[in-house]
């Protein structure tokens, strides 16, 4: 898979986790702190740092090896 490609990857799974955890704070009724939905909350909202954060490397090291 080239880099081009990982990086599309990237951007759109960040995206979709977003849109997928802003939807979740909005749509879900409210639990406690150590329930099911603040874990589901909190896997969402990790899957897109990680994919925003892969993004960010690939840009980071195409913008160094220029």
């Amino acid at each position: 898979m080239t880099t081009k490609n990982k990086k599309t990857l990237f951007l759109i799974s960040g995206i979709l986790t977003g849109i997928v955890f802003i939807s979740s704070i909005f749509d879900a009724e409210p639990g406690t702190f150590f329930g099911s939905i603040w874990l589901f909350r909190l896997g969402w909202l990790v899957m897109t740092v990680s994919s925003f954060a892969n993004y960010y490397n690939i840009i980071k090291s195409e913008k160094k090896s220029d």
